[in-house]
């Protein structure tokens, strides 16, 4: 059943301050005293493994897939043979914050293991609408096949945390699909950690969308939530999903987890759902610099099938 969208009128007061604390997810994380020290260790932590794998990987940076000069995206493990498996990661951030400078974390246990890590760079709102970015990483990907084709690669992921989920799940529409053709079949597993997949509801929120920086409407915030998607197009690629969300995020991320696996499983493509014990929406990607880490070993696992 498609989501209600919200329209006719504004919500109260009450209820969206409710809706503030739950599309806040550092007010969720009990790892720290404040929603802050949440935020400031992790913008540290992510930055400090990021850098020191530009030291210790060999990458090419900076390679551009558009016109644009945010359109650019970094791959490490340039020793590995040109027709490795490529994993492709898109970071989140609501939208507007971080890029692929402070998102490389997951790169060496996966180029350790044979993965070339391709770390995605995109425009942020409200510099461009989010119809805008959709696009754009639409074209990412578009150019990340080619590349994929011209070096023999014949097997790649994509995966992407909070705000990048939503944008790996919005850029497999069917219009994608027609574009890429036979290209769509290179794509084995999705990975979607944490992920915002509606967004009529935090389009009310000042911790989100103040001042309507990410330029929704009552049409194009329907067009722009994942969960109101058919993904029966993707049934004949061949692509597994696998969807996860911390027991420390909030019940509406939780929610929107449980019900995008669902509504993959309804339209027949193999899915999982995972909800990941002790874990916040932070440190659930945190860890993908581990190579024990949960999430870790199944890309690894993943990396023939």
């Amino acid at each position: 059943m498609l989501l209600e969208i919200i329209s006719a009128m504004t919500p109260d007061r009450e209820q969206v301050n409710q809706w503030e604390k739950a599309y806040s997810p550092s007010e969720w994380s009990t790892r720290f005293p404040t929603a802050v020290d949440v935020i400031n260790y992790h913008v540290k932590f992510v930055t400090d493994v990021s850098d020191k794998n530009r030291k210790e990987l060999k990458c090419e940076l900076d390679v551009e897939y558009g016109n644009d000069d945010s359109e650019k995206f970094d791959i490490y493990g340039g020793d590995l043979p040109e027709d490795a498996p490529l994993f492709v990661y898109v970071h989140g951030g609501y939208w507007q914050m971080l890029s692929k400078k402070e998102s490389a974390y997951c790169a060496k246990p996966l180029v350790q293991k044979g993965y070339r890590v391709i770390v995605l760079d995109y425009a942020l709102c409200p510099k461009v609408t989010l119809e805008d970015l959709v696009k754009q990483v639409q074209r990412a990907g578009e150019y990340i096949l080619n590349y994929a084709v011209e070096n023999h690669v014949k097997h790649v992921s994509f995966a992407g945390h909070s705000a990048g989920a939503h944008l790996l799940a919005a850029m497999l529409d069917r219009n994608f699909v027609a574009t890429v053709g036979d290209e769509i079949h290179l794509i084995k597993h999705v990975y979607l950690i944490s992920g915002v997949f509606r967004l009529d509801e935090l389009r009310f929120t000042k911790a989100v969308n103040e001042n309507n920086l990410l330029s929704l409407n009552d049409k194009n915030v329907a067009n722009l939530s994942p969960l109101n998607g058919d993904y029966r197009h993707l049934l004949s690629c061949g692509m597994k999903f696998h969807v996860y969300v911390a027991e420390n995020d909030s019940a509406v991320f939780k929610q929107m987890s449980v019900d995008m696996h669902e509504r993959l499983k309804n339209a027949g493509i193999a899915t999982s759902l995972h909800i990941l014990s002790d874990l916040d929406h932070f440190d659930i990607v945190e860890k993908l610099s581990e190579s024990s880490y949960t999430i870790t070993e199944e890309i690894i696992n993943n990396l023939k099938s």
